[in-house]
C-alpha cells in the first residue's frame, strides 16, 4: 500500500513540477499592442482602398476623419500609406492637440492645397482588451488572452458638388495569448489605447500557497517513508 501511495505522490509532484517549469506563452516573440492595432488598421485601410472606384474625378484625396484622437491618427496614417502605394496624393488635416477628440478642422497640412475628393472615415469599433488573465496550472506563471477589433466606415465625397460617390466599411479582428511576464513590453507605447485594463483571477493567490505546502508535505512524507524502508 505504501508503494502505491508513494507512486501517486511522485506522479503528482512530477506534474506540478512540469507546470511550474513549462515555457511561457509568447516567449518566441509576441506582438506589442501597438503593432496589433497598426496591423489591423493597415488591413482595414487596404481593403477599403481596394473597393474604391477606379474612375474618381481626381487622384488627390483629402482625409477627413470624424475625430482627432490617437485612434484616428493611427487609421489616418494607414490610409496615407495605402493611398500613396496606390498612386494617390493624400493629405492629412492639421494635427490636433494631445487629448483633443473634437471634429477635425477642414484645413490641410500641405500648404492649404484643396483636393478634388474628400475621404471621410469613422472608427465604428476600435477595441483592444484582455478577456482573461489566468493561470494554466495551479502553480506557475500567468497568461494573458488578448482580443482586438477594428471596424471603419468610409465614404468618398466630391469636393465640388458635395455628392457622395462611394461608401463602404471594413473590419478585422485579432486574438492570441502571451505570458504575463511580457506585458510591460507588450504595452510599451505612448498611446493610451495600448494599455487596456488588467482584470485577473485572484483565487491563485490563495490556492498557490496551499499547493506549495502540499508539495512540501509530500516531500517530507517520501523522505520518512524511504527511511522506514
Amino acid at each position: 500500500m505504501v508503494h502505491y501511495v508513494r507512486a501517486a505522490a511522485l506522479a503528482l509532484l512530477f506534474a506540478l513540477s512540469a507546470a511550474v517549469s513549462s515555457p511561457a506563452l509568447g516567449e518566441n516573440g509576441v506582438k506589442s499592442n501597438f503593432d496589433v492595432m497598426d496591423k489591423l488598421a493597415s488591413e482595414v485601410c487596404a481593403e477599403l482602398v481596394s473597393k474604391m472606384p477606379a474612375d474618381l474625378p481626381s487622384r488627390e484625396i483629402r482625409l477627413a476623419p470624424f475625430g482627432r484622437d490617437e485612434r484616428y491618427e493611427l487609421v489616418a496614417n494607414s490610409f496615407m500609406r495605402t493611398l500613396g502605394e496606390k498612386g494617390y496624393r493624400a493629405y492629412l488635416p492639421v494635427a490636433a492637440a494631445p487629448g483633443d477628440s473634437s471634429s477635425a478642422p477642414d484645413t490641410l497640412s500641405a500648404a492649404g492645397l484643396e483636393a478634388g475628393v474628400r475621404l471621410e472615415f469613422e472608427t465604428i469599433e476600435f477595441t483592444l482588451r484582455y478577456p482573461e488573465i489566468y493561470r494554466s496550472h495551479l502553480v506557475g506563471g500567468k497568461n494573458v488572452k488578448r482580443a482586438a477589433e477594428l471596424r471603419v466606415l468610409a465614404r468618398l465625397v466630391d469636393s465640388e458638388d458635395g455628392l457622395v460617390v462611394w461608401m463602404s466599411e471594413a473590419s478585422k479582428s485579432y486574438g492570441d495569448q502571451f505570458s504575463y511576464d511580457d506585458i510591460e513590453d507588450v504595452e510599451a507605447s505612448l498611446y493610451d489605447f495600448t494599455k487596456p485594463p488588467r482584470n485577473s483571477r485572484n483565487w491563485g493567490k490563495i490556492v498557490e500557497p496551499v499547493v506549495v505546502s502540499g508539495i512540501i508535505v509530500g516531500l517530507i512524507y517520501l523522505f520518512f517513508s524511504n527511511q522506514g524502508d
